[in-house]
């Protein structure tokens, strides 16, 4: 008798969203109008949406419970582009430009979800009368609950939850529903426990045959799903390493790691979030793991790639010229480079939702630290410039400044590197040697009277 009415139930739930959708008024989908003009209708829109996809996630849930299935069955294309309108309409219903743009779907279902249960702990319905506190913000009587208007753009004068409610959501879900409640359905849960996203994959189903201390909750997401995050992690580094060792090269075979490295972390970003189902602080963190290694991989290949277009230039150059002094060209594409680099660093750190252009704007105050910090790197590139602009050493001379002499075989941004008559090698930075004085003997030059002189420019 028990399973009979098992097998009713889920029939029914099976049902229910099918026959409101045999009943939807022109111009909506599923039994949900659109309507975001006033604070009340865009409770009612939020609502009704969130309730579709709760219904959608019990009968998906209790079709795989019924026949205890290691699989979750097929979802029809129709249910799928459902679920995308669903998706869509329950984060339109929030301003979440408080959210940095990549984690702005998966954070808004958890925001939503977390929402929806707390108006139902609450006791709001969608004859809930909201109060005006000014222009443009309401607020449910007797709860935090704020709506507000967007005011500029294709949606100005549409009804949302504020960014200040969406970023108060998770403090509202823990002090008034609470992590612990288990009575019912919890669409939240089911989401954020669930790999997969909004509608788990058929494969799915086997995270709930798992042992339970696999299922144990621990930071927002259960055992499983950090299990698979940090499998990933090694698999992105193993490969990444692997790629690289097969290269003899020492600069190709970083350039092959960094490629393989940045290819696989925004593929694994994917798995995690989708497909692990990873989410709140956890996903947050494997996220900017991710993307930290990606932009990392990114700066590394802009430098390798600078140095391998210094080297092609210097090469084809003293082709033509043998006289030409190839050292200006490989500091001029280190320049390009760094500068390349240093632009990633800010691109990363702007995508990853840190006001950087606002931190770099501040620096305005604190320049002068920054400027007395950074002194003595910036006084040796000037410095290294200044010597190649001068023309009194190139690549290739030999100097005599006591103590420094020997052979100059490179100059960098900071520091030149001279081969000493011993064969030891000697590092000066570019300002000690632009502040002494240089006896070139490369450029001696013969007397008439058959003597030699040396001039030291």
């Amino acid at each position: 008798m028990r399973t009979f009415f098992a097998f009713v139930l889920a029939i029914i739930i099976l049902a229910m969203p099918a026959m409101a959708g045999s009943n939807q008024p022109n111009g909506a989908y599923g039994y949900i109008t659109i309507d975001r003009t006033t604070p009340e209708k865009h409770l009612a829109t939020f609502l009704a949406a969130v309730d579709r996809t709760e219904l959608r996630m019990m009968a998906r849930e209790w079709a795989r419970n019924f026949y205890d299935s290691w699989l979750y069955p097929e979802i029809s294309d129709q249910e799928t582009a459902e679920i995308e309108l669903l998706k869509k309409d329950v984060l339109d219903s929030m301003d979440l430009s408080g959210l940095p743009e990549w984690r702005r779907e998966s954070a808004g279902l958890e925001t939503a979800f977390m929402l929806w249960e707390i108006l139902k702990a609450e006791g709001v319905t969608k004859n809930t009368a909201f109060r005006k506190m000014r222009d443009g913000l309401w607020v449910i009587p007797g709860t935090y609950i704020q709506v507000g208007t967007i005011g500029s753009g294709m949606r100005m004068g549409d009804v949302v939850f504020t960014a200040d409610m969406v970023a108060n959501v998770p403090s509202l879900y823990d002090a008034i529903v609470g992590t612990g409640n288990t009575q019912g359905f919890s669409p939240y849960r089911y989401f954020t426990e669930t790999p997969g996203g909004l509608m788990p994959p058929r494969w799915a189903g086997v995270s709930q045959k798992l042992p339970a201390f696999l299922r144990w909750d621990f930071g927002s997401n259960t055992v499983f799903q950090w299990i698979i995050a940090v499998l990933i992690l090694l698999a992105v580094l193993a490969i990444s390493v692997a790629v690289g060792n097969i290269f003899r090269k020492r600069g190709l075979s970083w350039f092959a790691e960094a490629v393989t490295l940045g290819l696989l972390s925004l593929y694994a970003t994917t798995i995690v979030i989708d497909q692990a189902g990873l989410s709140g602080s956890g996903a947050t963190f494997m996220t900017l793991v991710f993307m930290t290694l990606f932009y990392g991989a990114m700066i590394v290949c802009v430098l390798i790639v600078g140095e391998w277009v210094g080297n092609w230039l210097s090469t084809g150059l003293m082709k033509s010229d043998k006289t030409f002094d190839t050292s200006i060209v490989h500091l001029a594409t280190r320049i390009v480079s760094a500068m390349a680099a240093l632009g990633i660093v800010i691109y990363g750190i702007s995508a990853a939702g840190v006001p950087v252009y606002g931190i770099i704007a501040g620096f305005g105050v604190g320049g002068l630290a920054v400027a007395l910090a950074a002194k003595p790197t910036l006084e040796n590139i000037l410095a290294g410039v200044i010597l190649f602009l001068d023309g009194s050493i190139k690549v290739g001379d030999t100097i005599d400044s006591s103590p420094l002499s020997g052979t100059i075989e490179d100059i960098g941004m900071r520091s030149t590197r001279i081969r000493a008559q011993d064969g030891g090698l000697i590092t000066v930075t570019n300002s000690e040697l632009a502040d002494k004085v240089i006896k070139n003997v490369s450029r001696r030059v013969t007397r008439l009277d058959g003597g030699s002189s040396t001039s030291a420019p």
